[in-house]
C-alpha cells in the first residue's frame, strides 16, 4: 500500500468511526454531514467525496464491520456440523446487532433498499455470504452429512431467509437476545431444513 493509498484508507475510516459515534449520540435522523466532517476534523467537501450522502456513508460502515465478522466467523468455523457452522456465523453477527440495538436498526433500515453505487456493493456482499452459506452446505453433502438430493443453493436462500427474519424479530425487542435469537434460528433450521440439525 503507497503511503496516499494509506492516507486515503485512514481518512475513510476517520469519517466511518465519527459516524458511528455521531449516530450513537445524537441518532441517525439528527446527523448531519456538516456535524460528521466537524467530529473527523475533515473539509466538507472530504466527506462528499468519499460518500454522497448519509445512506452511502452508513451503508459503507455496515459494508466494512459486517465484512469483517463474516470473514472471521468463517475463519473461525467448528470443523464439522453444518448446523453449528451456520449457527457460529449467525452468533458472530448478532452479537455485532447486538452490541448496539438502535444503531444496528438504523443500518439494517437504511442499507436494505440502498440504491447506487453502495447499494450495489452491499447487494455483491449479500450474495457473496450466500455463496460461502452454499459451500457450507456442498462440503456437508461431500461428508456424507447431507442427502444428495440437497440444493445447496436453496439450501443457503432458506438459511438467508431465516436468518434475516430471527434478526429482525431480535431487533424489534427491547434489548437484542442473541441466545434467544440463535435458539429460534436452531429450531428453524431443524424443523424446515430436516437433516440441518445442530450437533449432528
Amino acid at each position: 500500500m503507497t503511503l496516499r493509498e494509506k492516507r486515503k484508507q485512514d481518512t475513510r475510516r476517520a469519517i466511518l468511526d465519527a459516524a458511528y459515534a455521531l449516530f450513537a449520540e445524537k441518532g441517525y435522523a439528527r446527523t448531519t454531514m456538516r456535524g460528521l466532517a466537524d467530529r473527523a476534523g475533515i473539509g466538507l467537501g472530504t466527506i462528499f467525496a468519499y460518500f454522497p450522502d448519509k445512506p452511502s456513508l452508513l451503508a459503507a460502515a455496515f459494508q466494512d464491520d459486517v465484512g469483517e465478522i463474516i470473514r472471521r466467523a468463517l475463519a473461525t468455523l467448528p470443523p464439522r456440523g453444518v448446523a453449528a457452522q451456520l449457527l457460529h456465523v449467525a452468533e458472530s453477527l448478532y452479537s455485532f446487532y447486538a452490541a448496539d440495538t438502535g444503531l444496528a436498526r438504523t443500518l439494517v433500515r437504511e442499507a436494505l433498499f440502498l440504491d447506487g453505487e453502495h447499494g450495489q456493493a452491499l447487494d455483491a456482499q449479500l450474495q457473496d455470504f450466500l455463496r460461502a452459506v452454499e459451500e457450507l452446505v456442498a462440503a456437508a453433502m461431500r461428508d456424507g452429512e447431507l442427502a444428495e438430493s440437497t440444493a445447496p443453493g436453496e439450501a443457503a436462500l432458506a438459511f438467508g431467509a431465516f436468518y434475516f427474519s430471527v434478526l429482525v424479530l431480535g431487533l424489534k425487542q427491547p434489548r437484542f437476545d442473541v441466545q434467544a435469537q440463535l435458539r429460534l434460528l436452531a429450531t428453524l433450521l431443524e424443523t424446515h431444513l430436516g437433516s440441518l440439525k445442530p450437533g449432528r
